[in-house]
């Protein structure tokens, strides 16, 4: 989960939908979606196996073989 003034992010699912990436606004009592998306790598592929951290408006993405992390999703930009 990201988190950005009222704007939220949630990643992952189960199955077909583990790339899962869901918008939202957050409201009084809940939190509104705005969007459902998928989050891909920098090179436009799905990670397979992936580690996945997330801190404030970001989520970073390492996928296999964990040496670099090749995805960041940004709530802020």
């Amino acid at each position: 989960m990201a988190v950005h003034a009222e704007r939220v992010a949630f990643y992952g699912g189960y199955g077909r939908e583990r790339h899962r990436l869901v918008h939202g606004e957050i409201m009084a009592t809940s939190v509104e979606s705005t969007g459902v998306g998928l989050l891909t790598l920098s090179d436009g592929t799905s990670p397979s196996r992936r580690r996945v951290v997330a801190r404030g408006s970001r989520i970073y993405v390492q996928a296999e073989p964990f040496t670099t992390w090749g995805g960041v999703y940004d709530l802020d930009s």
